[in-house]
């Protein structure tokens, strides 16, 4: 297992880039069915310009299995520059210790050894361990109401704006998550931790991180 933390210019080659983008293609246009922009097969939005920090997770094959966008709130967001609605009338929080997280992208393609259904935790894991690093103490989520119901489930802490909305063929939600006791639980807690293990137990893991720290300049 690899998980690989930074900006764009501090850990993407031109070829790591492009898995980057054809991942969440096969995600956000052709399983969500949303309306991205595209170019071929590969998805690409404005704000992958505006410098955010990316987390990627490859499995034991060395494939690419997930992956994450971070932008500052103070800065463009997808919450409130393209789904405003789903904030259903609340502002917005922002500042600098408060980020967004969005193009949540586990692949269905790369199974390899571990199979996917560890990806999502590891993601918690690595999302947890980002803000821990750089002091964040609120995260805000776009994703689908069903990876929205994973994330429930694994005991993360999501504080709605409102209900879902069809976005898509999927529905969608925004929330707030809070960096507290209750995530990390979900993350590093015993139960999780036995979740990991009992998946992971046959198989050589190596070390969890191996990332590249992200600066702390703002996007």
């Amino acid at each position: 297992m690899q998980v690989v933390i930074g900006r764009r210019q501090e850990v993407f080659t031109p070829q790591s880039e492009q898995e980057l983008f054809r991942l969440r293609y096969q995600v956000f246009k052709e399983r969500l069915g949303w309306e991205v922009p595209v170019i071929g097969d590969q998805e690409k939005d404005y704000f992958d310009d505006c410098n955010p920090i990316y987390i990627t997770l490859r499995n034991t094959d060395k494939q690419l299995a997930a992956c994450a966008r971070l932008l500052p709130s103070d800065g463009p967001t997808m919450l409130q520059d393209v789904f405003p609605q789903l904030l259903h009338g609340h502002q917005m929080p922002s500042g600098p210790k408060i980020w967004e997280l969005s193009r949540f992208a586990v692949s269905k393609q790369t199974v390899g050894r571990h199979g996917f259904t560890t990806m999502p935790i590891r993601l918690i894991q690595a999302i947890v361990q980002l803000a821990d690093d750089m002091g964040l103490e609120q995260y805000l989520a776009v994703t689908s109401a069903a990876f929205e119901k994973m994330l429930v489930k694994l005991g993360v802490p999501c504080i709605r704006f409102g209900p879902p909305m069809q976005v898509g063929i999927e529905k969608t939600v925004a929330f707030a998550i809070p960096v507290n006791q209750q995530l990390r639980l979900a993350a590093f807690g015993d139960q999780t931790l036995t979740i990991l293990d009992e998946m992971e137990k046959r198989q050589p893991v190596k070390p969890f991180f191996e990332p590249t720290r992200p600066s702390r300049e703002a996007a």
